[in-house]
């Protein structure tokens, strides 16, 4: 048996080639990213997308909801009230808004209210709540009989 042998060509010379990236490396890149990103971002504006004017749409349906339940639970009328100066429906049980940014427009359609009623019985003072950004538009709805809250796409007629 003749015992192993080793070469000068097995081991590597001291700050020889190296593969991988260096810490400084990755900090320069994440840097980088980092620009791009904070020069991107504020031109996204997510309070003006599709997806910003169905989630106020939702928020108002479920605060509309909420007065409704509480008028029957309650057994008193509850009136939730669409506020044009401050932007907002204000629930009339609860200290509780939703606000809407200068993009979103507002149109009420609704019988000698500015807003909605929910009575005892079930049934409401009924309309229609426009929100409209740019071309995209949503309409709640509330059934005068049902006191059933739905929200559809498209602009109120």
């Amino acid at each position: 048996m003749t015992p192993p042998t080793s070469s000068a060509t097995d081991i590597p010379a001291p700050g020889g080639d190296r593969s991988g990236f260096a810490l400084i490396e990755v900090m320069l890149a994440l840097v980088l990213i980092a620009m791009v990103a904070a020069l991107a971002l504020p031109k996204a504006r997510p309070n003006d997308g599709t997806a910003a004017l169905r989630a106020k749409a939702y928020e108002t349906a479920a605060l509309l909801r909420a007065d409704r339940d509480a008028a029957r639970r309650l057994q008193r009328e509850v009136a939730s009230v669409v506020d044009f100066d401050r932007r907002r429906v204000a629930s009339g049980l609860q200290s509780q808004s939703v606000f809407f940014p200068g993009s979103v427009s507002l149109r009420l359609k609704a019988d000698m209210f500015p807003g909605f009623r929910f009575f005892p019985d079930g049934r409401s003072s009924g309309g229609e709540l426009a929100l409209a950004a740019g071309a995209r538009g949503l309409v709640l709805r509330v059934d005068r009989l049902t006191s059933a809250v739905e929200i559809r796409r498209g602009l109120s007629r």
